[in-house]
């Protein structure tokens, strides 16, 4: 197969990015020939060493009508001079641009497929025309019928997934019990937005009040300053670093992995915990809550609840048979149903039914 993905932003920060990057080298592998279209990111290296092509349409996200214009016939180009075969958008913008270009090639059928990776309110009434959908939840899927009106038969119901590539002999070898000096290393991974709700995670730490509890807060974005204040102000102990490739150092480092969000379908940081055999406390949220039961797997905790997750953080911390219960579990659930052995021939079988259906 021809396969063109299309997306924004592709950046290190980005949960959508690595969803993309993850399909274009196993569908690489599988010696399908794959290409990325986007708008710029600083991710692109990771593409490079894959030798796929790269193709840099600014105005992927744009609204402006001349944008959006050159963005369609620059899409339609690439369809026609690659005979794509199928081509698989992962924003609502990318998504747009992707069906009106299929729309102007009449000579060959290429099939349009989209992934809905975020839960949204907002409605245009042009999205989510696709041929296919698919949804990485049961609560992104529940959207998509109950607030934009996709038919579910159009749906399919494939979640995220993470890359067993990242596991690293060293996790193998290294006892989990080891510790990690003075300190109780808080683990977080995300964009600095309100859906992730960091602001929460600080909270709880200002109410532990705990020197030796520390916060590893990796990610970018426009709460930044918001978040460096709250620190500043309240003497936490929190290193914030930029996103980055290799986030082994910092799994192996962790005691614990937390996602405070307020909104968030099914996250990667979440399954990632998982594959590091790492204990995970999330917000009873979307897709946190359709994997996490608590006590078993990780903790939940209300949304927006900082003296609940002081609570779940010191109780963990205090108990370390609950913690490696935790961590075991998740580690299986991830292994057993969220890598690409399950997910990429999923993906697969949707592309065929498309194409010979």
């Amino acid at each position: 197969m021809n396969i063109l993905h299309i997306t924004p932003d592709f950046n290190y920060a980005c949960g959508r990015s690595y969803y993309v990057y993850l399909l274009l080298k196993y569908f690489k592998i599988e010696k399908h020939n794959v290409y990325l279209a986007a708008n710029g990111g600083d991710s692109f290296d990771r593409i490079r060493e894959l030798e796929i092509p790269i193709f840099n349409i600014k105005g992927i996200k744009s609204k402006n009508p001349i944008s959006l214009t050159g963005s369609i016939k620059a899409v339609r180009e690439l369809l026609i001079n690659y005979n794509i075969d199928i081509i698989h958008s992962h924003h609502r913008h990318a998504e747009l641009i992707s069906v009106q270009a299929k729309n102007l090639v009449l000579s060959k059928k290429t099939a349009t497929v989209h992934t809905a990776l975020s839960i949204v309110d907002k409605r245009y009434r042009v999205e989510f025309k696709s041929d296919r959908i698919i949804a990485v939840s049961n609560s992104v899927m529940n959207m998509l019928v109950e607030r934009f009106g996709v038919n579910k038969e159009k749906i399919a119901m494939i979640p995220n997934f993470v890359d067993t590539d990242e596991i690293h002999e060293v996790e193998i070898l290294l006892s989990r019990a080891r510790k990690h000096g003075k300190f109780y290393n808080i683990l977080s991974i995300g964009r600095f937005h309100h859906e992730k709700n960091f602001e929460t995670l600080l909270e709880a730490l200002n109410k532990i009040n705990d020197p030796q509890v520390r916060l590893i807060l990796l990610g970018e974005g426009d709460k930044y300053i918001d978040y460096r204040t709250y620190i500043n102000k309240h003497g936490l102990n929190v290193e914030i670093i930029v996103p980055q490739r290799n986030l082994l150092q910092h799994f192996l480092a962790a005691d614990v992995c937390i996602l405070p969000s307020a909104r968030d379908p099914f996250p990667n940081f979440m399954l990632q915990s998982g594959l590091h055999k790492k204990p995970f406390i999330g917000a009873n949220v979307d897709g946190i809550g359709e994997l996490i039961a608590d006590g078993q797997n990780g903790l939940l905790f209300k949304s927006g609840n900082a003296d609940e997750l002081a609570e779940k953080i010191k109780h963990l911390k205090s108990d370390k048979t609950l913690a490696d219960k935790c961590a075991h579990n998740l580690y299986t659930s991830v292994i057993n149903n969220y890598t690409q052995y399950n997910i990429i021939p999923k993906i697969a079988g949707l592309y065929d039914e498309l194409l010979n259906g």
